[in-house]
């Protein structure tokens, strides 16, 4: 399995549309097959709860990640058929854009780096968003916390990353969105990953348009597009 995650990740160059695909060939928790005419593959990660196909689809081999990850990233030359094999996901485009070459000027709140000490601060979250900001600190991941007083309402971390560029995750609490606290967690942590020598990546679903004109406001480029297939809720 390692001999394959190595092989793709050589061949796949480091460019936007494969950021998350890259991260988790890299990852050490993540599974990884080839198909059996070698022209193909598929990776995905039981903790991060997301995959990759790439290249021909093998059926079997898609519906044994499928049962493990309720998201999937497929790509032009495999949507198709991935969506007729994995008949409860759905498939959304996905538009990837790519950071301007200089820094927005959108820091209009007090933001600073969290770190794991800084759960006790997570209390007013809702549970779902209070579990995923613990689980990225607790793997020690960058994110960079938008405060409203003493409270962190806006969270933004590296969700992947790679040689040269990171994809950017944004939470924000419903009571403050539309207010510049999400933007400034951003170009926050966009300011500190810069030094790093590393690009920023936005991927936003079509469903998701607040996500589109966000990056679009702080002068991101689209450059590419991918489908991710999603696990549809059954209601049961």
């Amino acid at each position: 399995m390692h001999d394959v995650k190595q092989k793709y990740l050589e061949r796949l160059t480091d460019e936007p549309r494969w950021v998350e695909t890259r991260d988790l060939l890299a990852s050490d928790r993540s599974l990884a097959l080839e198909n059996p005419t070698q022209d193909g593959f598929i990776v995905w990660s039981t903790e991060d709860d997301i995959g990759s196909v790439v290249g021909r689809v093998d059926p079997a081999q898609l519906l044994r990640a499928a049962e493990d990850v309720s998201e999937l990233l497929a790509f032009s030359d495999n949507v198709a058929q991935a969506n007729q094999v994995l008949k409860d996901f759905r498939a959304e485009i996905a538009t990837i854009f790519i950071s301007p070459g200089e820094l927005p000027r959108t820091i209009q709140h007090n933001c600073r780096l969290m770190g794991h000490a800084d759960a006790a601060l997570l209390e007013h979250l809702p549970e779902g968003l209070k579990e995923e900001i613990c689980d990225v600190l607790g793997d020690k991941v960058q994110v960079v916390a938008a405060f409203d007083g003493a409270l962190p309402v806006a969270f933004a971390y590296v969700a992947s990353e790679t040689e040269a560029l990171w994809d950017i995750s944004i939470d924000t609490l419903a009571s403050h969105r539309r207010r510049g606290f999400a933007a400034s967690a951003v170009t926050a942590l966009m300011g500190i990953m810069e030094k790093r020598g590393k690009t920023a990546v936005w991927g936003a679903l079509q469903s998701n348009p607040a996500s589109v004109k966000l990056a679009q406001h702080l002068g991101f480029r689209e450059v590419d597009e991918l489908w991710v297939l999603s696990r549809e809720d059954t209601g049961s």
